[in-house]
């Protein structure tokens, strides 16, 4: 399709973008401006990767499409492999906890690996083709040509044409401080528009030595919720170690210490779980970071784009991190981008926005549904459904605690399995109501018996008192 292409930023989004180009293009370079560990390790530039992440079964089948043999090679160096395995997994969503049975109707394989463990593993196999180098330099501007309204490659330092590396296509994968949107407003394209949900998230972790027998389950997710709007991520991983992550949802504050931690495990967990957490050794210091808003860059409702350019990864969309779905959604970014490349059309970067568009709108709808309605979040214009819809999940997530196929249902949507879509269809729906009302009539019945118990018990008191004595 093209001699060269090159991707700015060597994090998970970059190195699965070269992944894609390697076949479509003779040579593919990645500029990465920091030094990146031989060994997985977490990096300065991403200070997020020191908490909880979420790898969903959706993302690990998307992730061994691209990189064959990763799910293997990671389960050889440790990382928990759950198979069909809901005893393994706690979880907990607005307030709710899932009621599977110890055994799932269809297949669930879950994967926990930390995030630097999995972009190592990804890294290895990157830099291993061929045609892709890493390139340990910083890109200062792109290359534009106003007359074809193309770009035409990178520039590696300022006001220096000598340092020009020409491509036939660059991928912006720098993620939430891409400076696309300022060239493209330089260039007289405007800047997108943009979709934003304040979450205003706080993050706290702290790791954690727990013994191996202490307790079975693997992952352990409590959400946080309008009554408690602090949760709780638990995963063990390949390391033999727990990461503990709190986060505090709608500028709430997260635990400053691992005691605080403890009395959120006390408020959110099971005995067995948070006894098990309290009684574990903390190692090292806590990590803090901040996220304050969701954001989309809404590259596919632009009149006019130039050609040569696309953005890619969180320099396009980054959702909630609660939500664990953010490197699964890259991966699935990386599938729009081979499906477009293998289409051979001449308008990449609208077919791909096109195409991020249907993958992206609904998780960033039911992520903003449940952050408006649940936790406190605040979202411009956000449409007056968004609380029925908010309402309506509440109550699937209320039968999901005792109904186990609803629960295994709502585990694959939000392991963004079957479907990206989470809203139920009409018999998950009829089975929700049936089910609450089940429960509400049973809970009625119950009382009208206890009732009926109390008078009669304090009717015939009170006949006995009425006996005169002898």
């Amino acid at each position: 399709m093209g001699d060269h292409a090159i991707v700015i930023g060597g994090s998970l989004a970059g190195l699965c973008a070269a992944r894609v180009l390697s076949d479509f293009y003779d040579r593919v370079t990645i500029y990465e401006r920091d030094a990146l560990p031989d060994q997985p390790d977490n990096r300065t530039a991403v200070p997020q990767g020191r908490h909880v992440h979420l790898l969903m079964a959706r993302g690990a089948a998307e992730f061994e499409g691209l990189f064959p043999g990763l799910l293997d090679d990671m389960v050889s160096a440790g990382v928990p492999k759950l198979a069909n395995r809901p005893d393994c997994i706690h979880f907990g969503a607005a307030g709710h906890v899932l009621g599977t049975n110890t055994t799932l109707k269809r297949e669930f394989t879950a994967y926990v690996p930390s995030r630097p463990h999995l972009e190592w593993q990804i890294r290895q196999r990157a830099l291993a083709i061929p045609n892709v180098d890493l390139v340990h330099a910083s890109v200062v501007e792109l290359r534009y040509l106003p007359d074809e309204q193309r770009v035409t490659g990178v520039l590696l330092d300022a006001g220096d044409p000598s340092s020009a590396v020409a491509a036939d296509l660059v991928v912006d994968a720098t993620g939430r401080g891409t400076r696309l949107p300022a060239w493209l407003e330089q260039w007289g394209f405007g800047r997108p528009a943009e979709d934003t949900v304040d979450v205003g998230i706080d993050y706290a972790t702290h790791r954690v030595r727990i013994p191996a027998d202490a307790i079975v389950e693997k992952v352990v997710v409590a959400g946080a919720s309008r009554e408690h709007p602090v949760g709780l991520g638990m995963l063990l991983y390949e390391d033999g170690l727990w990461s503990a992550t709190s986060f505090g949802t709608g500028k709430v504050a997260p635990p400053q210490s691992f005691s605080e931690i403890c009395d959120v495990a006390d408020a959110l967990l099971p005995p067995h779980l948070s006894e098990a957490l309290r009684a574990g050794e903390p190692l090292g210091d806590m990590a803090f970071h901040k996220y304050p808003a969701s954001r989309w860059r809404r590259y596919d409702q632009m009149d006019r784009f130039p050609t040569g350019v696309i953005p890619f990864g969180d320099a396009v969309v980054s959702f909630n991190p609660t939500y664990g779905q953010g490197m699964t959604m890259t991966s699935i970014q990386a599938s729009n981008l081979r499906s477009v490349l293998q289409s051979g059309t001449t308008d990449v970067a609208g077919e791909l926005s096109r195409a991020t568009k249907k993958t992206t709108w609904p998780v960033w709808t039911m992520n903003a549904i449940g952050d408006v309605t649940m936790h406190n979040a605040t979202a411009y214009d956000a449409p007056w459904w968004y609380l029925v819809v908010g309402n309506l999940f509440e109550q699937l997530l209320g039968a999901a605690e005792t109904d186990a196929d609803l629960a295994e249902w709502f585990l694959r949507r939000f392991s963004l399995l079957d479907s990206l879509y989470m809203v139920p269809n009409a018999t998950t729906l009829g089975r929700t109501v049936r089910h609450n009302m089940g429960l509400l009539l049973s809970e009625k019945y119950g009382r009208a018996k206890t009732y009926v118990r109390t008078k009669r018990a304090n009717s015939s008191a009170h006949d006995r008192d009425r006996v005169p004595s002898r």
